[in-house]
Order: C-alpha cells, then sequence, then structure tokens
C-alpha cells in the first residue's frame, strides 16, 4: 500500500494502525514466500489453489451484495460506493475464470478446483464475507472485502508475480496465462483498496461514533484472521497429508512383531 495515510480522518488512521500487525502476517505469510522462493510443494500449492477458490469465486456476489444496499441520488458517499461496485463487479467476473488458468497451468486441474476437498477452516473466510456484505453496515463489508482482503492481496501477489524462479516452473508458451491472475492483482489492487478506503471514510464521515469505527475495525481484522487462518490450513493439510504415509508405515512396523507372536 503506497499512499500517504496523513490526509486521511484520524480515526481511518488508527484504523490502519491497529490493524497493521494482522495485515503483515497475512502478507508476509510463508505460503506466499515459498511460492516466490520456488520451494512450495506441488502438494501444498494445490491445498492454497484449491482451499482459496471459494473466496475468489464468490468475490463478485459480495460485491452484489453491497451493490443492493445503494441507492442513487440522496447521499454522494453512497453514489460513490454505488457506481464503484458496479464498474468493479464487471472486472471481477473476469478473475475467477483466471484464478482456475493459474491453477491448470501450475498443475491442479479444473475438476479439482471446483469439486475438490477443502478444510472448513479454509472456507471460514468466503462464510464470513458472505454474513459481512449480506447483513453488515456498507462501509463494514467494504471494509472487509474490498479494503481488507483486495488490499493484503496486493501486497502479496507482487513478490509472486515478479519471481522468476516461480515463473520457471511452468513451460514458457504457459507463462502468460498461468501468471495473469497474479500479474493483475499485482497491478489493480495496488490502488483498489485505497479508492475503497475513500468511499469507506465518506460513508462514514469525519467523525464516526466509536462503535461505528469500532464495527469497521472488527471487520476488518476478521478478514485478516481468517485469510492468515486459510493460508496456515493449507500448508498443514499438506504437510499432514505427506506425514499420513510414513505413519501408517511406522504403524504397520510396530503391530508387526506382535501379530508374528500370536500366530
Amino acid at each position: 500500500m503506497r499512499r500517504s495515510i496523513a490526509n486521511y480522518p484520524h480515526w481511518i488512521q488508527d484504523l490502519i494502525g491497529e490493524s497493521t500487525e494482522r495485515r503483515l502476517r497475512v502478507s508476509t505469510h510463508e505460503a506466499w514466500r515459498r511460492m516466490a522462493d520456488a520451494s512450495i510443494t506441488p502438494l501444498e500449492h494445490r491445498h492454497v489453489l484449491v482451499g482459496f477458490w471459494p473466496l475468489i469465486e464468490r468475490f463478485p456476489q459480495f460485491l452484489a451484495l453491497n451493490l443492493l444496499k445503494t441507492s442513487h441520488g440522496r447521499d454522494a458517499g453512497i453514489d460513490g460506493a454505488r457506481s464503484w461496485l458496479a464498474k468493479n463487479l464487471r472486472i471481477e467476473q473476469k478473475h475467477a475464470e483466471w484464478f482456475l488458468d493459474w491453477a491448470e497451468v501450475f498443475g491442479t486441474p479444473r475438476a479439482e478446483m471446483l469439486d475438490g476437498w477443502r478444510p472448513v477452516e479454509m472456507t471460514a473466510i468466503t462464510d464470513w464475507c458472505w454474513h459481512v456484505c449480506q447483513h453488515g453496515d456498507l462501509a463494514e463489508a467494504m471494509a472487509a472485502t474490498n479494503y481488507a482482503i483486495e488490499g493484503v492481496t496486493g501486497e502479496w501477489t507482487p513478490m509472486v508475480a515478479d519471481s522468476e524462479a516461480y515463473r520457471s516452473r511452468v513451460p514458457t508458451e504457459n507463462v502468460e496465462r498461468g501468471m495473469r491472475w497474479l500479474r493483475v492483482h499485482a497491478d489493480y489492487d495496488d490502488a483498489h483498496p485505497w479508492d475503497a478506503l475513500d468511499l469507506i471514510s465518506q460513508l462514514a464521515g469525519p467523525d464516526p461514533s466509536p462503535a461505528r469505527v469500532r464495527g469497521i475495525l472488527a471487520a476488518v481484522c476478521k478478514s485478516y484472521d481468517l485469510y492468515r487462518l486459510a493460508a496456515d490450513v493449507a500448508l498443514e493439510c499438506a504437510a499432514g497429508a505427506q506425514a499420513r504415509p510414513a505413519r501408517r508405515a511406522a504403524s504397520r512396523a510396530a503391530v508387526a512383531p506382535t501379530a508374528l507372536a500370536g500366530a
């Protein structure tokens, strides 16, 4: 995130400051670092992509739910949010297909992306976004999704998109198709969350009530926490799957003498 926060109201500056630690836990997560240095295993990579697919696939729906909260002509902030959400809804529609392309080029088939198993801890972020966009205040919902999730995605994607080591894992003819989702989010999500923050600031006003500020901050922090949880669990599931054959072999070795003795 590159804009200066000095021109924002103090409550926005405080929100950014109070959520920074949580944001950094996502943007510097081991999963993205392993992608960037090409040390991520195929199984870890697959768990990351399959697990995050519901969030990507439903993101346009989150914007649509927020758009339903708006009307035109009564409030400048709501007018701005309505126009912005409608424009970005069209853009977001393309991103799901690009995410599937990314997965396929790097070895995860479309069928597995659509119907593969994913742990509930990885779908919690999607459930949360749906809830806040359906039931939450417009400023809270945009803060949880367009500011927090898109913002932190724009922070980790450049290091993967710019990684020669990562790109080298696929044939040259597939690089553009496989890297498009990463490249677009590394560029587009640099400014996009700040645009959302401008609208959130306008919607809430220069001096919102402490309760409203707490609600917006809580929405941002929950998105960061669930994003980090999903990335944690993706790597943990891969580690568990790799360990299972070794555990089964150890178990067979442990019971073999007893079985022989009783034969």
